[in-house]
């Protein structure tokens, strides 16, 4: 989940002089985070952007661990029932100033549960420094990183609501500008979403989608529909929700 701009990376990172830095827990297992971040922003930046040795981040990605829903409540301003991970990002100019993540780490892998979902949120910003992605591409794309588990989660709430006829449609899923208010409604989005971003890399490739994305804001949808995907409306995303490529079929993550 995408913080509100502004809130700032807590000072006091340790000497480590990669991209990553983590607080709020034990060094063993803060290397271990560092460690697994890393890997996963290296696929990110190759599978999505096609850059197979991104620059450093000068600004580094600051990873705070909370034991506690109230801590991370606290830290993020989200009620302690929320979501189990959050991103901060900051820009000056055409570029990143700060990079925040928060995970819950109260699971039973050492791994944060949410912590390559969010990564990925921090990646993206590095290619969408003019304007963030839609919201349903930035969250599909992100829920593609999320083990296998959690991404069926969400894909059989979606398709609950479509067996119940209120899932989104085409229209109402690309204009949505903010997460629904509702709960189970926010998961149906996630679900939703997650199964089109699926759909439409299987068509191409996720670097064309990225390309896609840049010129739904640069050209309209309809245009970048028809150039990317040779789709003369949006009717035809319909099709998306019948023909979907199956959960990991796509090779972003094989985390159970």
């Amino acid at each position: 989940m995408l913080l509100p701009l502004g809130l700032a990376a807590v000072a006091g990172a340790d000497e480590f002089t990669g991209n990553i830095v983590v607080h709020g827990t034990s060094p063993a297992r803060a290397a271990q985070i560092r460690a697994a971040a890393e890997q996963v922003r290296s696929a990110a930046f190759g599978l999505l952007l096609g850059n197979e040795s991104p620059r450093r981040w000068i600004a580094r990605c600051a990873i705070h661990v909370h034991a506690t829903p109230d801590a991370f409540a606290a830290a993020v301003g989200l009620p302690p029932a929320g979501s189990r991970g959050a991103t901060a990002i900051n820009f000056s100019g055409n570029a990143v100033s700060s990079r925040r993540i928060d995970v819950m780490g109260d699971g039973p892998d050492v791994i944060p549960d949410a912590l390559s979902h969010e990564l990925v949120h921090v990646v993206l910003a590095d290619h969408f420094v003019h304007a963030p992605p839609p919201r349903w591409a930035d969250e599909g794309l992100a829920l593609l990183f999320d083990g296998t588990a959690k991404q069926l989660g969400h894909e059989d709430d979606f398709r609950l609501a479509q067996r119940q006829g209120c899932s989104f449609t085409s229209p109402d899923l690309l204009a949505l500008e903010d997460y629904p208010a509702d709960t189970r409604r926010q998961r149906v989005f996630y679900g939703q979403s997650a199964a089109l971003v699926r759909w439409l890399i299987a068509r191409r490739d996720a670097v064309t989608f990225i390309r896609f994305v840049d010129d739904i804001d640069a050209d309209g949808l309809a245009t970048a529909l028809k150039r990317h995907y040779d789709l003369d409306s949006i009717a035809f995303l319909d099709s998306a929700w019948k023909e979907v490529p199956p959960i990991h079929t796509l090779s972003l993550n094989n985390r159970k």
